[in-house]
């Protein structure tokens, strides 16, 4: 099963990539992998990828939370598409606690059954986050950092931010948090 997932991905990326024009690689310490794409039409686009040894798969029905620096958080929205199943609840939730102090950390916790979807519906949590739309893989969720749908301030982000933090999590329940140094390709990140 492993070996099957590994040639997936294998496959899905070199799709990605054979539309890009040029493509930096950022590992991260947990073994993800952050690659930046820019596309043949002129767009930037991130991959996020699971590269570990247990290949894990990213949960289905958890949110994928990206922040670079101390910036407002962004959650990349899964895009639903009309005709498909409803998905499994959502069970975990990223809670960005921010003090009057410069101590800023993130913390997950359970998410009340009880929470009405009414909430989801009627953006309750903008106020604390940016929404984006991605496309989710198992293994890989692609991002626009620069495009039409891409948020306008996400590209600078990339451009001068030290770091960007990934929050999700796997399918076996797990929460990860995948770290990038983004100032060590800031030289290539500026040339694309």
């Amino acid at each position: 099963m492993k070996l099957l997932k590994l040639i997936s991905l294998t496959f899905l990326l070199s799709v990605f990539v054979a539309q890009a024009n040029e493509s930096i690689s950022l590992p991260s310490e947990t073994g993800d992998t952050l690659m930046i794409h820019r596309l043949n039409n002129g767009e930037i686009w991130g991959s996020l990828i699971i590269t570990d040894q247990l290949a894990d798969s990213f949960s289905a029905s958890e949110l994928i939370v990206l922040q670079v620096d101390q910036h407002k958080p962004i959650k990349l929205d899964h895009e639903k598409r009309c005709g498909t199943p409803a998905g499994e609840a959502q069970k975990v939730d990223y809670v960005f606690q921010t003090e009057q102090s410069t101590d800023q950390q993130w913390q997950f916790s359970q998410v009340e059954s009880a929470q009405s979807d009414i909430l989801k519906l009627t953006g309750w949590d903008k106020e604390f986050y940016h929404h984006m739309k991605s496309d989710r893989r198992p293994n890989v969720i692609d991002f626009p950092i620069q495009g039409p749908i891409a948020l306008e301030s996400l590209w600078k982000q990339f451009q001068q931010g030290e770091k960007v933090i990934f929050h999700y999590t796997t399918d076996a329940d797990e929460p990860r948090e995948a770290v990038f140094e983004l100032a060590v390709q800031h030289e290539q990140i500026n040339n694309f």
